[in-house]
């Protein structure tokens, strides 16, 4: 009798599953799990994503020891990921848990890629923070890592490529925002890290440029500032500088001045070396020209010249 129920039937028999109900309904044990999905899947179809997840509850409550129940698990993931109004942190919930239940399963790299496109789904613009795409990048490499030949590897890959220039396009309006704001050994730090963790992905000639500009103006940092205070009391077998003579003020004077200048000169000739990287790497550009009138003003000779002729 529990293959002829008719979908009609079926439905109001999940219906009175106590989903808001004052009296609890019983619950119809004829209905089989293979019954259950079907249903299930043809109210996905129809676009009945709220009534498909009813019946999906009603198989995961009830047969969750059903050949069934781990594709019930998946869709009700898909329930939400699908829906026409997509609800990506549910979706991500619902990966997650199949993937608990369940970590050996042949659809395990299905999940893991949903699960990671509930992330990819939820990026903000470059100008915003990245937790999501960073979620998304340990998803998509967390699938390459357990199935490299899975169906969904080729897209994958695109994905990680394009999560990495997102971060790496993040970095770089940091950095230029702390240059803006004149926030300079932070806009240093930013763009060195920039460089160095993302290769392949960021735009050298904007990273190259502003991190000239940071070098070219920034002073010494409150941090070089005390260690070198620091450094000092400790040679002369001083704890405060309140104890300091005027006379011993001068001497700490005569060496502090020389130590800054010289390390002012330092981050000069560093930013030159961003300049011309700058103006060799990419003849022409509107970064390498502004580049050149930077080395020109710093006292590089033969650069406007050079490009000029």
């Amino acid at each position: 009798m529990k293959r002829l129920l008719t979908a009609l039937t079926l439905v109001a028999a999940l219906a009175g599953l106590g989903l808001g109900c004052r009296k609890p309904k019983t619950v119809d044990k004829t209905i089989s799990s293979a019954d259950l999905l079907a249903t299930a899947d043809k109210q996905m179809k129809q676009g009945k994503f709220t009534e498909a997840r009813v019946t999906l509850r009603h198989l995961e409550q009830y047969l969750p020891g059903s050949a069934e129940f781990p594709k019930a698990k998946l869709m009700l993931g898909d329930s939400f990921f699908f829906q026409g109004s997509p609800s990506y942190p549910e979706a991500q919930v619902e990966y997650t848990s199949f993937l608990n239940y369940f970590p050996r399963h042949e659809l395990r790299d299905y999940a893991l890629y949903h699960r990671a496109l509930c992330h990819f789904s939820s990026i903000e613009s470059a100008e915003r923070d990245q937790a999501e795409t960073r979620k998304a990048l340990d998803g998509f490499q967390q699938l390459l890592k357990e199935s490299p030949g899975s169906p969904y590897a080729r897209e994958t890959r695109a994905k990680i490529l394009q999560c990495w220039r997102r971060i790496a396009e993040h970095e770089l309006i940091v950095g230029v925002y702390y240059v803006n704001t004149y926030y300079y050994l932070g806009a240093e730090r930013r763009l060195k890290g920039l460089l160095e963790t993302y290769p392949d992905y960021v735009d050298r000639e904007r990273a190259y440029y502003y991190l000239g500009e940071a070098l070219r103006l920034r002073l010494l940092s409150s941090e070089e500032v005390v260690q070198f205070n620091k450094d000092y009391l400790a040679r002369v077998q001083k704890t405060d500088f309140k104890d300091f003579t005027k006379e011993q003020l001068a001497e700490f004077n005569k060496e502090y001045l020389p130590f800054s200048q010289e390390r002012i000169k330092g981050y000069r000739t560093e930013a030159k070396s961003y300049f011309q990287k700058l103006v060799e790497s990419y003849p022409g550009s509107e970064w390498s020209r502004r580049a050149a009138d930077r080395l020109v003003t710093m006292g590089t000779e033969g650069v406007k010249e050079e490009l000029d002729s």
